[in-house]
């Protein structure tokens, strides 16, 4: 079985959303506020866009080709 998982949580400069996509453990894929690196806006470093998702779909369908997905949600833990 193939699990994907995708863990939200809060930055903890902004107090902004995030988010983590993790396919059997490995990630794969994060979202956060651009607020810590707004240069990325501009130059679009780290980001992450529609080609980018629709090519990791295509590799995820050739490489997990007939097996089971269990799909996860969860809150990341508050770090002190």
């Amino acid at each position: 079985m193939v699990e994907v998982k995708v863990v939200t949580g809060q930055d903890r400069y902004a107090g902004a959303r995030t988010e983590t996509l993790f396919i059997d453990g490995q990630e794969w894929m994060s979202a956060g506020p651009l607020c810590e690196c707004p240069e990325d806006a501009i130059l679009e470093r780290d980001l992450l866009g529609p080609s980018d998702f629709a090519s990791l779909l295509e590799s995820f369908l050739k490489e997990h080709r007939g097996k089971k997905v269990r799909f996860v949600y969860e809150d990341k833990e508050e770090e002190e």
